[in-house]
């Protein structure tokens, strides 16, 4: 599908609301930029087919039943269903049946800026929400405001925006541990667990995975799962956090505490230190305890 035969079917009822919105020249120092919004009630033959745009797309399905194609993937959409994707990419999104009823806010996300990857992790797949309300209410306030000529208004929409994709961020989280096994669960609680007894220690992340039963792969991707760390981010925040409460309450020198977390090497302990603090452990000491 090229860019030059983008098919767009708006075939919508008389009482649905399309926006228009050209950002204040100072949005372009936030986060996002809305650029159109609206609430459509699609009808039979209602079919968007495009891609070249350097747009995302929030939508969100409130009655009706629509289906969305993107990425390999085709997803039926029913009341509940959001999804964010990236126009730029090829995707088809359409009435099935007789009528669809969505809210839906177009906009740019600035340089660094990268909920559509957080969202769909390079996938894709649709978010059935659990409280719908609260992201349709953020819509709303960017429905609300997009029409108003007010100094705020942009922040007022981003602010918006940003609430109701992170409460799809929320909801992608809570879905996602609830679809980890118990088993698994139970295996992150283990190795947890296990860190915190024998964080001094030479641990291997190949050997953790074997002791759970789990591929090196699968470990490391449900422990980030449940935790939002990777097993050695996990393990090197454990052992830094140790070390700080040593830094604090003993008298113990550098090259020991380092020791005693678990590293082999002092200047990679104070490499490492100071990536998770910003400061060498001296200096740590130094604005931690009175004594030194």
């Amino acid at each position: 599908m090229s860019s030059t035969n983008n098919i767009i079917n708006d075939i919508i009822s008389p009482n649905s609301v399309h926006l228009l919105h050209l950002p204040n020249p100072q949005s372009y120092k936030l986060p996002f930029r809305i650029v159109a919004c609206g609430h459509y009630h699609c009808l039979s033959g209602y079919r968007v087919q495009r891609q070249g745009l350097n747009y995302r797309i929030l939508i969100v399905t409130l009655n009706g039943k629509g289906q969305i194609v993107y990425r390999g993937q085709k997803v039926s959409l029913a009341a509940g269903h959001a999804f964010l994707l990236d126009c730029n990419e090829p995707h088809i999104y359409e009435c099935v049946g007789d009528s669809w009823e969505i809210k839906w806010v177009r906009f740019e996300e600035s340089a660094g800026i990268h909920y559509e990857n957080i969202i769909n992790e390079g996938k894709f797949e649709t978010i059935v929400l659990q409280q719908p309300s609260l992201v349709e209410a953020q819509i709303d306030i960017v429905l609300e405001q997009v029409n108003r000529n007010s100094p705020t208004a942009d922040l007022k929409m981003v602010e918006a925006l940003c609430g109701a994709l992170t409460a799809l961020c929320e909801e992608k989280h809570v879905h996602d541990t609830l679809k980890i096994s118990s088993a698994a669960t139970k295996a992150v609680a283990d190795t947890i667990s296990y860190m915190n007894l024998h964080y001094s220690e030479e641990l291997s992340i190949n050997e953790l995975a074997k002791q759970n039963h789990l591929t090196t792969y699968a470990f490391i991707r449900t422990f980030k799962r449940q935790t939002g760390l990777t097993p050695y981010e996990y393990l090197l925040k454990l052992r830094i956090t140790k070390a700080r409460m040593m830094l604090e309450q003993s008298d113990d020198s550098i090259h020991e505490i380092s020791e005693k977390v678990g590293f082999n090497n002092v200047n990679n302990f104070i490499r490492k230190f100071k990536l998770l603090t910003n400061m060498t452990p001296l200096k740590y000491r130094q604005q931690n305890t009175d004594v030194y």
